[in-house]
């Protein structure tokens, strides 16, 4: 039995994602698909549109067999975390191949740059020096150096996809078995907003924020535009802005040092924080505030999730890897896979979330499931612990 592994987001659920699963499982030969999807948070820090048991049925509905949950303190990091997270949760139920879109599927050069960044030689750790003295961010700085010597075009490695990859490449080459990397390139470009067939989920986002369901229906396949749609009118879809108050409050009420005590905290960030939010009217007044060339968007965002979540440097260190692998999901067909697992898993396949309740790192997983409950449009979707009383999603 061939496994393929496949980390994702699907906020929400597309055309693009559809293709990736399609080719993965072409260029794998692979008996079966494993997703790791995060959960009530992304990446940038911000609530999914969508809680994970719709998002859940469109990933096992445009191909997936098995869709498991990126624990939180993965899944609201830096690239390097959110890729390690995603790697090693894969890799501990036995995938046997890992796949992931890339705006280049030219494998042995994102090896080689993954090498590189791996290995960061005397003349990268200067370029990447000269950058950050210029007020760069320290991603955009190390980004651009690894293009200077790398004699790459300019811009590429300014792309989402293009950076996770390479931090996928990374964490794959510390496994401590072989895994079969397989890319897929990425049709259409991550920054165009024009919403079309091949749309980002970003772009999709703003378009449902605009225009409701309708207007994005040729960006989505007809299950996952089906569950969108119910899930917009009974209102079961998060607003961001709907947090707004609480984060401001909660900075505003932070004790000395405890937001410096947030993990992927550094460079006195936390003091930007305190002394904006006083003056600031919501999330996005604030994060314009504190804006500059040195902090990106989504390191920013992530500041503010992790201050909602409480996820701090010590709770990090003492979680280094993901210790089970809950599952969210799965295809009636799939069986054989989840009898498999039992029998060649490292990380505990998990079914009944009760089995969690008392494991510490489940509880950042809670917190953001309830924390995206109350940016719920319907109030009736706003109580927490959801976690516990919705079924997992079986198609």
């Amino acid at each position: 039995m061939k496994i393929c592994g496949v980390v994702a987001e699907y906020n929400p659920f597309h055309n693009g994602h559809a293709r990736q699963l399609e080719k993965a499982r072409a260029l794998s030969g692979c008996d079966y698909v494993i997703v790791c999807m995060g959960g009530g948070v992304s990446q940038r820090g911000e609530v999914m549109l969508l809680d994970k048991r719709p998002r859940a049925r469109m990933a096992l509905e445009g191909g997936a067999d098995l869709v498991v949950e990126l624990p939180a303190l993965f899944a609201v990091r830096p690239a390097d975390a959110f890729a390690r997270g995603g790697v090693l949760t894969l890799a501990g139920l036995g995938v046997d191949a890992l796949s992931f879109g890339c705006e280049t599927d030219d494998a042995a050069l994102l090896a080689s740059l993954a090498h590189a960044l791996d290995e960061e030689s005397a003349a990268l750790s200067a370029e990447t020096r000269r950058g950050l003295v210029e007020g760069k961010s320290h991603a955009r700085a190390r980004g651009e150096a690894l293009e200077k010597l790398g004699g790459l075009p300019e811009g590429f490695l300014n792309q989402p996809n293009t950076v996770l990859a390479l931090e996928y490449m990374r964490a794959a080459a510390r496994l401590n078995r072989p895994v079969a990397i397989h890319v897929v390139k990425r049709l259409g470009d991550y920054h165009d907003a024009t919403l079309g067939p091949l749309a980002s989920a970003s772009t999709i986002r703003s378009a449902v924020e605009t225009g409701g369901a309708a207007a994005v229906r040729q960006a989505m396949p007809d299950s996952a535009f089906r569950l969108l749609s119910e899930c917009l009118r009974e209102g079961r879809f998060a607003r961001m802005e709907r947090l707004d108050s609480l984060l401001l409050y909660r900075l505003r009420a932070a004790a000395p040092g405890e937001l410096a005590a947030l993990c992927d905290v550094s460079e006195g960030i936390e003091s930007l924080f305190l002394k904006h939010s006083e003056a600031a009217v919501s999330r996005e007044d604030l994060l314009a505030r504190v804006k500059s060339k040195r902090y990106t968007y989504a390191r920013l965002s992530r500041f503010c999730a992790c201050a909602l979540l409480n996820l701090t440097h010590e709770d990090v260190l003492a979680h280094p890897a993901p210790e089970y692998a809950r599952v969210l999901g799965f295809r009636r067909d799939a069986l054989p896979l989840l009898r498999r697992l039992k029998e060649i898993a490292d990380l505990p396949l998990v079914t009944d979330v009760v089995r969690l309740r008392d494991n510490p790192l489940f509880r950042f997983d809670r917190a953001a499931a309830d924390l995206q409950a109350l940016a719920m449009e319907n109030p009736a979707f706003r109580a927490a612990g959801r976690d516990f009383t919705d079924p997992i999603a079986i198609v």
